[in-house]
C-alpha cells in the first residue's frame, strides 16, 4: 500500500483520513493552514477528483466519473462521493483523495510551477494520477498526449514510463483482467511512472470515461468498439485502478500469491 494511505486502509476499509495526507503534504512543504487541518478532519467517502486545466477540455465525458462511482461502491466496499468533484490543483482538494483523475481530447496549456510543484508533491506522498484521453469526432488526441508527454516531464523528471502488461497487480486489484480497454480496445496494457515500487501515473489509450458515461435517464452515451462485455471490463479497470490506488500492490504480498495458487490447482 501508499505510505499515506496505508494505516488508514488497514484500519477500516470504509474510512480514509484526508487529515494524514493533507498533513503529509504540508510536512512537504507546502503551505497547510491548521484551521484548514482541523477543518476537513477525517472522511468516510472516497472522492474521485477530476483534474481541471486551462487551454483545453478537461471533462470531455462530464458523467463519466460518476458512473464510476456508482459502480465502485455497488460492487466493493468502499463508499465513494457519488457526485465526484473536479479542481484545479490545490492542497486542499488534492488531499481530499488518493485518486486524480485527468482526462481530455485535445492539447492544452502548460501548467505554471507551482501548480507543477503540488502535483509533484502528490504523487511523491502516496497519490495516483489517471490520465485517460478521450477520443471525440472534432478532438486532438495526438495533441493531448502530445501536452501529457510535457506535463509529465516536469512534474517526473526523473521517472522513465514503462509497460504495466497483463498480470501486473493493476489487472488482479480487484477483478482479473487479461488486457486494458474502454470505449476502444487500445493497446492491450498501460502505461505507467513508478515511484520507488509504486506506480504513481498511470495512463492509457483507451478511452474508458467514454466506456464509463451513462446519461440521467440510465442510457449508456456512448458505443463501445467491442460491445456489452468490454464495456463491463472498462468498468471493472476503473474500480481496479481506485483499489490500486487505495491499496497498493496489497495483492501481490505472500497471502494472497498463496491463494491464487492455491486456486489454481483447484482448477
Amino acid at each position: 500500500m501508499s505510505d499515506i494511505w496505508k494505516a488508514n486502509h488497514s484500519r477500516n476499509h470504509r474510512g480514509v483520513s484526508r487529515r494524514s495526507f493533507l498533513a503529509a503534504l504540508g510536512a512537504a512543504g507546502v503551505l497547510c493552514k491548521s484551521d484548514l487541518l482541523h477543518a476537513l478532519g477525517s472522511a468516510s467517502q472516497i472522492d474521485l477528483v477530476q483534474l481541471i486545466y486551462s487551454g483545453g477540455n478537461w471533462q470531455p465525458r462530464p458523467t463519466a466519473l460518476r458512473r464510476l462511482a456508482f459502480e465502485l461502491q455497488k460492487r466493493t466496499a468502499i463508499d465513494s462521493i457519488l457526485e465526484p468533484s473536479s479542481s484545479r490543483p490545490i492542497l486542499s482538494k488534492l488531499a481530499t483523495s488518493p485518486l486524480l483523475y485527468m482526462a481530455g481530447d485535445r492539447g492544452f496549456a502548460p501548467f505554471a510551477e507551482s501548480a507543477v510543484e503540488l502535483l509533484r508533491r502528490y504523487l511523491k506522498f502516496g497519490g495516483t494520477l489517471i490520465i485517460d484521453p478521450a477520443y471525440t469526432p472534432d478532438g486532438d488526441s495526438k495533441g493531448f498526449e502530445k501536452s501529457v508527454n510535457q506535463l509529465l516531464k516536469s512534474v517526473l523528471p526523473d521517472q522513465t514510463p514503462e509497460k504495466l502488461l497483463p498480470g501486473h497487480v493493476i489487472f488482479r486489484a480487484f477483478y482479473d483482467l487479461n488486457s486494458a480497454v474502454g470505449k476502444r480496445k487500445g493497446s492491450q496494457g498501460l502505461t505507467g511512472y513508478a515511484i520507488g515500487n509504486r506506480i504513481a501515473v498511470i495512463r492509457g489509450d483507451h478511452d474508458m470515461g467514454g466506456a464509463w458515461a451513462k446519461d440521467n435517464l440510465g442510457n449508456w452515451e456512448f458505443e463501445v468498439s467491442g460491445g456489452a462485455r468490454q464495456r463491463e471490463n472498462a468498468l471493472r479497470l476503473g474500480i481496479n485502478l481506485v483499489m490500486y490506488a487505495l491499496c497498493g500492490d496489497y495483492k501481490d504480498e505472500m497471502p494472497h500469491k498463496r491463494f491464487a495458487v492455491d486456486q489454481e490447482k483447484r482448477r
